[in-house]
């Protein structure tokens, strides 16, 4: 399982999100995570057809196949319960 975070670096909720994530570095810790900024990594952004609530988790199989998607700011328990667990 791989997490995918968009994110950008004008957005409130995404910053708050990357603060509460911070408190959960061990959990993080478990799983390949990458963190994409709209603005600078377009490219890559582009695979996941992303609208306009950010941040935006996705969740990938083993084979890069989409499982799940959560969009938009979350506590960092909804987080844990959410994004990073199997």
């Amino acid at each position: 399982m791989k997490i995918v975070m968009i994110s950008a670096s004008w957005c409130p909720a995404c910053l708050i999100v990357q603060k509460r994530m911070k408190t959960m570095k061990d959990v993080i810790a478990r799983y390949p995570f990458e963190i994409l900024d709209i603005d600078f990594d377009e490219e890559k952004v582009s695979n996941y057809s992303v609208g306009k609530t950010l941040p935006v988790f996705i969740v990938l199989d083993e084979t890069g196949k989409e499982i799940r998607r959560i969009v938009g700011e979350r506590t960092a328990l909804e987080l844990q319960e959410d994004v990073f667990h199997d």
